[in-house]
C-alpha cells in the first residue's frame, strides 16, 4: 500500500518514504512502523502502537514521543501530533495502490538539509540514552560536601564542574527531548550559569553561597521527583 500526503508520500511495499519534493528520506526502524501504522489507521492510542510494535515490550509515552519526534525531524514538518492521549497524522492521506511514476526519486535527503540531520543524529543519540537520575545525585552530594571546611579551594572548583555540567545536561535534554522551556528548564540554566567555572560569579559572602548550595539540592531534588517518569 502506498500512502500519499501533503508533505509524504511512503511506500509500504519497499519500505520507503519521499519528501514533497519526491525525494528518498532515510526513515527506518520503528519509526517508519509507527508511521505505516498511523497512516493506515489515522490515529491510535499509545497501548494500540506498542502492542503493534511488538506486543511482548512495554513501550511507554516516552519512547513513541521519540518516534514521532524522529518522524517529524526527517520529513521536516509536524505531521504527527499528541492530544487527548491520542497520535494521529495532520492532514489528509490518500491510499494508492502503487507508486506514481513522479513519485520515484532515489536521491537520498535534501542538500540544504544535510547539516540539521548531523546534528539530529546528536540529538537521537541523546534520546535513545535513557534518562538517568545519577548526575543529579551526584551533584546535590558535591554540594552537601561543600558544608565540610575544606582549606583548599580545588575542590569548590571541583563541585562547580559538576553541578554547571549536570545542570546544563539537563536543561539541553528537556529543550531537545521533552521539548519544554518552562521552570526546569530555565532554573537549570541559571544554575548552570552560577556556577560555572569558566567565567566565575563572586558573590563574596561565603553564607551566601552556603544558602544558594540549600537552594539549589533542594531544586535538583524536587526535579528528581519531577522527572523520575523519564527513567527506568
Amino acid at each position: 500500500m502506498v500512502y500519499k500526503h501533503k508533505y509524504f508520500t511512503l511506500d509500504d511495499k519497499s519500505r520507503k518514504v519521499f519528501d514533497e519534493n519526491n525525494k528518498e528520506l532515510s526513515l527506518t526502524g520503528n519509526a517508519f512502523r509507527l508511521l505505516v501504522f498511523l497512516c493506515a489507521n489515522g490515529s491510535a492510542a499509545i497501548t494500540d502502537i506498542g502492542d503493534y510494535l511488538d506486543s511482548s515490550k512495554d513501550y511507554d509515552e516516552n519512547h513513541i514521543r521519540q518516534y514521532r519526534y524522529k518522524i517529524n525531524t526527517i520529513i521536516g514538518k509536524n505531521i504527527i501530533e499528541y492530544k487527548n492521549s491520542v497520535y494521529s497524522v495532520i492532514g489528509n492521506i490518500k491510499k494508492l495502490e502503487k507508486l506514481e511514476e513522479n513519485d520515484r526519486n532515489t536521491d537520498l535527503l535534501r542538500p540544504d538539509n544535510v547539516k540539521l540531520k548531523n546534528k539530529n543524529k546528536f540529538v537521537e543519540k541523546l534520546k535513545n540514552i535513557q534518562f538517568s537520575n545519577i548526575p543529579a545525585i551526584i551533584a546535590i552530594i558535591a554540594l552537601l560536601l561543600t558544608f565540610i571546611d575544606w582549606h583548599s579551594y580545588g575542590y569548590y572548583t571541583l563541585m562547580k564542574f559538576v553541578v554547571a555540567g549536570t545542570t546544563a545536561y539537563y536543561a539541553y535534554y528537556i529543550y531537545e527531548v521533552v521539548k519544554k522551556q518552562d521552570f526546569w528548564f530555565w532554573g537549570l540554566i541559571i544554575i548552570a550559569i552560577l556556577f560555572n567555572p569558566i567565567i566565575p560569579i563572586y558573590l563574596g559572602d561565603k553564607s551566601l553561597w552556603m544558602i544558594i548550595d540549600v537552594v539549589v539540592i533542594g531544586f535538583l531534588i524536587s526535579f528528581i521527583f519531577n522527572f523520575k517518569k523519564y527513567s527506568k
